[in-house]
């Protein structure tokens, strides 16, 4: 069954052209199969749309009624493909981002500001939750996970790394002491992060000699929310594990003193992730860029 849309073209450049030869080199076809075009295109019709003779091709009314409502339609899809085409090669429209709220707060969205101050016909939705997401069934452009990376169709680009801190406020470390290996955080009040609905009793990973090895921990407050745990250990209460993003203005300023630095485990790769490799949107293209060179000016 020959195409539809081409018999279109065949039949618009046949009006413009005048022979089927000129047409034919037109639309990039042989002659024999623009001739073939027209006749299905008639037949689908069931209207003749020429008068042929030996010498001319000429429009019959239906013809003339015909070229004026598909010249307009191949007009109108030229120009949404022209559209369609400056916006793949520009950096405009929603941008949608999803990534874990502390990560997405402390971390990306200053890259994202400045992002924006770089292409200012873009505007970004950032989407903040501590959980994986469907990209395709809730139409987010990019993913920022800080999690292991499960098996999924979804293609990850390596963007930066961050490191678990095992910190306390120097009110607690007076009154309970230093953990001086990461065995000694079975005495000690240790806030871990979990899941909701989770145990009380987590396992902290370290690292002794290029080796990994895990320790029970376990406390009196556990919460899904990094900034949570942050708040009560700045209050004395317990030892955390947290992100370097969470803590780092803590450490900096006293607030909480860093722990077993000498134990820490490798660091946490962060990822983004999206749908497919092919024809990525320019708008993603472009903010994967500014964000790897972003973090790589940071050395992270």
């Amino acid at each position: 069954m020959l195409d539809r849309f081409t018999g279109m073209q065949v039949f618009v450049a046949l009006v413009r052209r005048g022979t089927f030869t000129a047409a034919a080199d037109e639309v990039g076809v042989s002659r024999a199969m623009a001739s073939k075009h027209i006749q299905a295109l008639e037949t689908r019709l069931g209207l003749r749309l020429f008068n042929r003779t030996t010498r001319s091709t000429r429009l019959t009314d239906a013809g003339e009624r015909y070229f004026g409502q598909v010249d307009t339609l191949l007009a109108d899809l030229d120009a949404i493909e022209a559209r369609l085409g400056e916006e793949a090669a520009s950096v405009r429209g929603l941008l949608t981002v999803a990534a874990p709220p502390a990560y997405g707060a402390f971390v990306l969205a200053p890259i994202v500001a400045d992002f924006m101050s770089h292409h200012p016909e873009i505007n970004v939705r950032m989407a903040l939750a501590d959980r994986p997401v469907d990209l395709v069934d809730e139409g987010i452009d990019i993913a920022i996970t800080v999690r292991e990376l499960a098996d999924s169709s979804n293609v990850a680009r390596r963007l930066s790394a961050v490191s678990l801190i095992v910190c306390g406020a120097p009110s607690y470390c007076a009154r309970h002491g230093l953990p001086l290996r990461p065995e000694d955080l079975t005495h000690h009040n240790c806030l871990p992060y979990a899941e909701a609905g989770a145990h009380l009793h987590t396992a902290w990973q370290f690292r002794r000699d290029g080796n990994l090895f895990d320790v029970r921990v376990q406390g009196n407050f556990v919460s899904n929310v990094g900034n949570a745990l942050r708040n009560v250990a700045l209050g004395g209460t317990g030892l955390v594990r947290l992100p370097d993003y969470i803590v780092a203005a803590d450490l900096a300023s006293g607030a909480l003193v860093e722990l077993l630095a000498d134990f820490a485990p490798p660091l946490r790769p962060v990822h983004a992730l999206y749908p497919h490799r092919d024809h990525l949107p320019r708008k993603v293209r472009s903010f994967l860029e500014f964000a790897s060179q972003a973090f790589a000016a940071k050395g992270v």
